[in-house]
């Protein structure tokens, strides 16, 4: 390694964990201090503007010294300042802490992930029919599995029993975040939607059969009005012809 590559290594050690590395020669502490504390800050309102209820409940102590050990052990895998929490996802994963603070840290960088998603506008039918056609989901939207009821998670309330819990989360036209938490066969109707070119009725009618339901019409008929409702959120944007090859 070339000398000014040992300097460049030395420095960002010592950036990172100056409490086990030590700065480069002939450098003044004060001016060190300004590196330490300008990188630091900054990839610590990051992280903490992403998490804001994991903070909360972690504690400002506790937090603080958790994003210290992740500055100091994670080596990230990408360039980018922008992806800081999606390292620090990867990061949480290694760590002994609860489960569910865990999937509520996924949670809360989904919403980040969502508002910062990059759509085109699908091409959809002029008159929706979500019944004969391909009912289309809003294009800035993710559906969401977890073990716990993340989303009821907060200060006051910072443990919960497991119930699994199923969300879509989604970015409306006005670039608001909304969230909608399903049941589990209103999750599997839309990921089948999601997944596969049928209509409406037909992803129902799966539905149906995979329950082993003795009435299907009932389920179509339920499932029609899910939809409906989901299109006057704007969870879903319209609906496709189906080109049969």
């Amino acid at each position: 390694m070339l000398t000014f590559q040992q300097y460049q290594a030395q420095f960002t050690a010592h950036i990172r964990d100056p409490k086990t590395h030590k700065k480069p020669a002939r450098v003044v502490d004060s001016r060190m201090a300004v590196y330490r504390e300008i990188v630091f800050n900054n990839l610590f309102a990051s992280v903490s503007a992403c998490f804001p209820v994991c903070r909360q409940i972690i504690g400002a102590r506790a937090w603080r010294k958790l994003v210290r050990s992740f500055f100091a052990e994670h080596g990230s895998d990408t360039p980018f300042f922008r992806e800081i929490p999606a390292q620090f996802l990867k990061y949480l994963d290694t760590q002994p802490i609860a489960e569910h603070l865990k999937q509520l840290a996924h949670y809360e960088w989904a919403e980040l992930h969502v508002s910062t998603m990059h759509t085109e506008s699908p091409s959809l039918s002029a008159h929706p029919d979500l019944p004969n056609e391909r009912p289309i989901l809003n294009p800035a939207h993710l559906l969401l599995q977890y073990d716990y009821p993340v989303h009821m998670l907060s200060k006051r309330h910072k443990s919960a029993e497991p119930a699994p819990t199923h969300i879509l989360m989604y970015r409306d036209d006005k670039f608001e975040i909304k969230f909608i938490v399903l049941n589990a066969i209103t999750y599997q109707l839309l990921n089948l939607i999601q997944q596969h070119a049928i209509s409406g009725k037909q992803a129902l009618l799966e539905i149906a059969k995979t329950l082993h339901h003795p009435q299907p019409e009932t389920i179509v008929d339920f499932g029609q009005q899910i939809l409906q409702d989901l299109l006057e959120q704007s969870a879903i944007v319209g609906s496709q012809r189906i080109v049969k090859a």
